[in-house]
């Protein structure tokens, strides 16, 4: 099985899945790092970083290959689409096993799988295999932008009788690492398959792993075994690159990059397990503790709106305030709700990956799970929540979830 990596996690994740497997078209640095040749052969399976470097994508298809995400990124949401990228489904009333679908066309080959728990983004039929898509168009060329230009031009030279005929091609990256008589081969495999509607077989498995703070700092641990890393490295990537750089040759510290993450507002982005985002009303920050090892933020947060908390059947009135507890450490968040007078109306107590610091913002997974504080009794809520999301969780995670239940059942 040949692996390809690519992202900010590249170093950490090369180390780890050299184990395994057969790491292809490496970067100069990475080959470099890990003195290495660069091995110019197609990959059966991508790692790369998500929308905003937060979290994993890996696209490919393996025996057992979900566990083993699960066994190297325990304590963070492996989520596998529930449809193949590039597998060709039929709609129903502008709908797929629940999920809306755009555009609302009868049939389509999967362009994004549902990674926000709603949407499926489809495109007309095409035949698709790892080196080329292929479909009835004007005749047109299309390339990767991975694709470097000469390679490009080997690649149009294949393609251009395929063209004549009214095909469109669109090279994908492994094209570049494959020989010409096979990609010819290829091609002439789509075309058959495209005119007889042969799209049973396409597809590939598709993942987004939302990497928790957890996974993150062991990421830095393995980082540091090749080359020099600051604790919270893959976190300050995110808002802070260039200045991780500078700290890890020796010319800066932790502790001023993440004051330099907290402002006087704090936006809070909370990650549901199926990877909807849900922002929170902003916090005023009215104290923090930093450190190099971590870092400890208290939130004053306006309560608007009419209605109840959720959980603690409290109507929610004018002048209401929530002091949020924000602690690296700890594998949740502490809402304490106010009256306008300054008395607790009770406590409700989020289960979560640790909360990560971003600029301007704290980011966690809600866990699905909470714990409700009134009047001095304690009840767990929301317990269904976390047997229907199960599935994406590894033994670890569950056994770490159990472990804090335990432990705030008991410190408050």
């Amino acid at each position: 099985m040949k692996i390809r990596i690519r992202g900010i996690y590249a170093t950490a994740l090369t180390y780890m899945l050299s184990k395994n497997f057969e790491i292809v078209q490496q970067s100069p640095q990475i080959a470099e790092r890990f003195m290495q040749e660069i091995i110019r052969e197609p990959a059966d399976i991508t790692f790369k970083d998500g929308e905003d470097k937060g979290s994993l994508i890996v696209i490919g298809s393996a025996d057992n290959f979900e566990n083993y995400l699960k066994e190297i990124f325990p304590y963070s949401i492996v989520w596998k689409s529930p449809v193949k990228l590039y597998s060709l489904i039929e709609t129903q009333n502008c709908k797929y096993q629940n999920y809306d679908v755009e555009p609302c066309i009868e049939k389509g080959i999967v362009i994004k799988p549902p990674t926000d728990g709603r949407k499926i983004i489809l495109s007309p039929p095409k035949a698709v295999s790892k080196f080329a898509m292929v479909w009835r168009g004007e005749g047109k060329t299309f390339f990767s932008e991975h694709i470097i230009p000469e390679e490009r031009k080997r690649l149009l030279n294949i393609s251009i009788k395929y063209n004549k005929k009214g095909y469109n091609v669109k090279w994908r990256s492994n094209a570049q690492f494959e020989k010409n008589y096979l990609l010819e081969k290829d091609l002439e495999n789509l075309i058959f398959k495209y005119e007889n509607d042969d799209f049973s077989k396409q597809g590939c498995d598709f993942y987004l792993i939302n990497l928790s703070l957890e996974d993150k700092l062991e990421l830095d641990k393995i980082r540091s075994l090749v080359v020099p890393t600051i604790n919270f490295h893959h976190m300050l990537k995110l808002s802070r690159s260039r200045e991780v750089d500078i700290a890890e040759s020796g010319k800066d510290n932790v502790t001023q990059i993440l004051e330099s993450l907290i402002k006087d507002y704090m936006e809070i982005e909370h990650i549901k397990i199926n990877g909807r985002r849900i922002f929170l009303k902003p916090g005023k920050v009215i104290e923090k503790r930093i450190s190099d090892n971590g870092y400890f933020l208290l939130l004053r947060r306006e309560i608007s709106g009419n209605g109840y908390y959720d959980g603690l059947g409290i109507r929610k009135e004018e002048g209401d305030y929530d002091i949020m507890e924000i602690d690296s450490s700890k594998w949740h968040e502490v809402h304490n709700y106010y009256d306008k007078n300054g008395k607790l109306k009770g406590k409700y107590i989020n289960i979560s990956t640790p909360p990560e610091l971003l600029d301007g913002k704290i980011r966690y997974i809600d866990l699905e799970i909470d714990i409700i504080i009134k009047n001095e009794d304690k009840f767990v809520v929301d317990e269904e929540k976390l047997e229907e999301n199960k599935k994406y969780l590894s033994y670890k995670m569950l056994e770490r979830i159990k472990k804090e239940i335990e432990y705030v059942m008991t410190a408050y």
